[in-house]
């Protein structure tokens, strides 16, 4: 087979990362495989997993030119699947596969789009985009992939076809993170959470939460630190509020990181705070399971559906009550063993990497051979 998988972004990310985990799955299988993306932290990963690269950029929604580049790629290479990820992706690499005559063409915006945190004027846009988007997925692509039932559920209230989606979870190496050693400093308990620092992740409701722990008087606050590990957009704004309350010496955030960094800063958790208030699955929820530490996750069905029973949860538009949680975690810190241990199962039975692969190629092959 020869598959081309089509992104708009290189930076750290769970979408970028899916893409990677594909490329490597789908080199293990001995397929072919192109990668179109911009310049980023992840395009020498995507080389070195056997990927051929093609540096591109879309500037547009609907981008002519690039449309037109991506018809001649196909064509001159003959690709058989191409996979795109997120909207500009989706729509541009959706339409250059159809007029290109590309057998299969799969797309996969992770997040719903009716789920984006987005400013009160570009919400009132939404629906054109969701026309849109389900009227070029029905019309133009083969499948829409969904990362689980709930997210299969949201794509269908926007308008996909039924008969379009598919549901694959998201996947990662669990002995990557099994057994991590943890921090040599036992004197401080650590909130840490991992993910790009944006209005959606919702880190300042985590900062305000943090700053509510010194109200509990059953709480050593002296002792306690958060860590927020990544990059991106409102790195200052929220190392402003960090210095509003006070706490620069007990909250670290570190900017983007490397990813073979990812293991060290988990081992320096005691606990894992996600407090996204909109995702599409949450792989460094799956990461934090597999590396053995309690986790507390905003109340989203689809972070439910992940984490289960073994997580803890909270409504992530209150301080007051992810604060509540922060205390109650704490309280009960020495008492976790079992739930860490049934979080690593769920992620070993569920959630392995072998699973998404075999899933992923048996998806290639049945819908190249139905179009036979």
């Amino acid at each position: 087979m020869k598959i081309l998988y089509v992104l708009n972004s290189a930076s750290p990310g769970g979408m970028e990362q899916h893409v990677l985990d594909l490329v490597k799955s789908m080199r293990g299988f001995g397929h072919e495989v192109f990668v179109w993306c911009p310049q980023g932290q992840l395009t020498e990963q995507f080389v070195s997993a056997g990927a051929i690269v093609t540096i591109e950029k879309v500037s547009f929604d609907v981008d002519p030119v690039y449309i037109f580049k991506l018809y001649k790629f196909l064509r001159k290479n003959k690709v058989d699947t191409i996979h795109s990820h997120e909207l500009k992706a989706v729509v541009n690499a959706t339409l250059a596969g159809f007029f290109a005559g590309t057998p299969v063409r799969i797309s996969h915006t992770h997040t719903p789009i009716s789920e984006w945190v987005l400013p009160a004027w570009k919400k009132k846009l939404e629906f054109v985009k969701l026309f849109g988007y389900s009227t070029l997925i029905n019309i133009f692509g083969t499948v829409e992939v969904a990362l689980t039932e709930s997210r299969k559920r949201v794509k269908q209230q926007e308008g996909i076809l039924q008969s379009k989606l598919v549901v694959i979870p998201n996947a990662i190496d669990p002995t990557n993170f099994k057994g991590v050693t943890k921090k040599s400093d036992v004197n401080a308990f650590v909130f840490g959470c991992v993910g790009r620092l944006t209005e959606e992740k919702n880190q300042e409701l985590l900062i305000d939460a943090f700053a509510k722990l010194k109200n509990f008087a059953q709480i050593p606050f002296d002792s306690l630190r958060l860590n927020l590990v990544g990059g991106g957009l409102l790195e200052s704004k929220l190392k402003a509020r960090v210095a509003e309350y006070g706490l620069e010496d007990k909250v670290k955030i570190t900017g983007v990181f490397a990813e073979s960094e990812k293991v060290k800063y988990y081992s320096l958790f005691d606990a894992f705070v996600f407090p996204s208030k909109a995702e599409g699955f949450g792989i460094v929820l799956l990461e934090a399971m597999a590396a053995g530490i309690p986790c507390l996750c905003s109340n989203l069905e689809v972070l439910q559906e992940v984490g289960g029973s073994t997580c803890f949860y909270f409504d992530p538009f209150s301080s007051d009550d992810l604060a509540q949680k922060m205390l109650d975690l704490y309280l009960r810190r020495v008492n976790l063993e079992a739930l860490t241990a049934a979080a690593f199962e769920r992620v070993t039975q569920l959630y392995a990497i072998e699973k998404f692969a075999d899933t992923y190629q048996a998806l290639y092959t049945s819908l190249l051979e139905a179009h036979k």
